[in-house]
């Protein structure tokens, strides 16, 4: 799947305004997969990585260290 920029360009730049939503799309997009989901955690996984835990932060926007966890796990 291909790389959108614009969403890539805002993860790096402004990961506190990233939507849940945005940010899941992010990942599937850097290769990660969704292995499963207990309430509000969504628990994402990636060959070359650990386990990767995506939760909603205040009002639908994931939480920006775990944007930024995902950007340099990803190393993109």
């Amino acid at each position: 799947m291909a790389i959108d920029p614009a969403l890539l360009e805002k993860a790096r730049l402004r990961p506190h305004a990233l939507r849940l939503e945005e940010a899941l799309r992010l990942s599937r997009q850097l290769g990660f997969a969704k292995v499963r989901q207990v309430r509000g955690h969504r628990i994402l996984h990636h060959a070359t990585a650990v386990a990767l835990n995506l939760q909603t932060g205040r009002n639908g926007y994931a939480k920006a260290y775990q944007v930024r966890r995902l950007l340099e796990v990803s190393g993109a």
